[in-house]
């Protein structure tokens, strides 16, 4: 798709728009940030607009003419994607096979040829290696796309000779509007669930399970109705169902999951006290949180907001999320 149709990433998509319209697109490019928040559509959309024989003025592809398409659906022949497919990695071979044979050639079809690597992070670092001399002097009419979501796993000759485009987090409301539209046209309120957890990512988002959200979602309402209580034995038993999880699931995955949720309600309880409940992500619990929002002054809840980025480092780190919970029932 058209840069203009992608959600989110607004700087980045811009730099991109303009060095296509002023011609200056670096050769090298290295598609840098979390998993799932689109740079691999980015790498297309750029692909399209570098080729689009019919381009917008302000430097995007029109996404209509049989180019777009093609190169959307993958049958474009200047257009070449690399992945590690059954493999455990790159290895050389594919990568001469598919990249570093073909860049020589002059485009068959359109005016680039675009190869994207992703994710770029798996390859050996003897194909790594194989590839610099290319990433420095890649052929006039070619252009390098590694797409990664670790880039610094990845050689630091390599890192150096592209350009980093750096692509953060989705907000939530993008992720939704993603989720709603087109063929994946999820409902609303489900996309919301979704998005709340999604840390950013809209394939987390598609992975997500709607039953695990529910139960997460109670473990945390739990621990904010256990709050209410100075009684700490109580805050402490919230603590206890707000990291238990089934055998089949990490321990580690869902506190992390539930402390999303958990600052999600704690920002529906400040839309609350500001705004009346219209505005609230979590709108099916708008009667429970409207009868807590009483007991979470602002100052209550800036502090909670810090808390709950202290306790989501902590789970970063390796930290027991028992310990972690505990500590969170404490000082909420």
């Amino acid at each position: 798709m058209p840069f203009a149709q992608i959600v989110g990433h607004t700087r980045a998509l811009d730099l991109l728009r303009r060095a296509v319209s002023r011609r200056s697109v670096p050769q090298s490019l290295l598609f840098a940030g979390p998993e799932g928040v689109g740079k691999r559509t980015a790498a297309i959309a750029l692909a399209q607009a570098v080729n689009c024989p019919q381009p917008t003025v302000d430097g995007d592809a029109c996404g209509t003419c049989n180019t777009c398409r093609r190169i959307l659906a993958g049958t474009f022949s200047d257009v070449v994607t690399l992945d590690k497919g059954d493999k455990a990695s790159i290895g050389i071979d594919p990568l001469r096979d598919q990249v570093l044979g073909p860049i020589a050639y002059r485009p068959f079809e359109g005016r680039h040829r675009v190869f994207i690597i992703e994710p770029a992070d798996e390859m050996t670092p003897q194909t790594q290696d194989a590839l610099l001399k290319t990433l420095e002097e890649p052929p006039s009419a070619a252009i390098i796309i590694l797409i990664t979501a670790y880039p610094d796993s990845m050689l630091a000759t390599v890192r150096s000779r592209c350009r980093r485009v750096r692509f953060g987090p989705l907000a939530e409301d993008d992720i939704v509007s993603v989720l709603t539209a087109g063929r994946k046209g999820l409902d609303p309120i489900d996309a919301r669930h979704r998005a709340l957890t999604a840390g950013g990512s809209v394939s987390r988002a598609l992975e997500a399970d709607g039953r695990e959200f529910t139960g997460d979602r109670d473990a945390a309402l739990g621990l904010l109705h256990a709050l209410q209580e100075r009684h700490l034995p109580t805050r402490l038993k919230a603590a206890a169902a707000f990291v238990a999880v089934e055998k089949k699931r990490r321990a580690r995955e869902a506190a992390s999951a539930r402390l999303a949720i958990l600052a999600s309600l704690l920002r529906d309880l400040m839309v609350i006290d500001l705004h009346g409940h219209t505005a609230i992500a979590n709108t099916d619990l708008a009667g429970d949180l409207a009868r807590l929002a009483p007991l979470f002054t602002a100052p209550r809840l800036v502090s909670g907001f810090a808390t709950i980025r202290q306790a989501e480092i902590s789970i970063e780190r390796n930290a027991s999320p028992k310990i972690v919970a505990d500590w969170l029932a404490v000082h909420l």
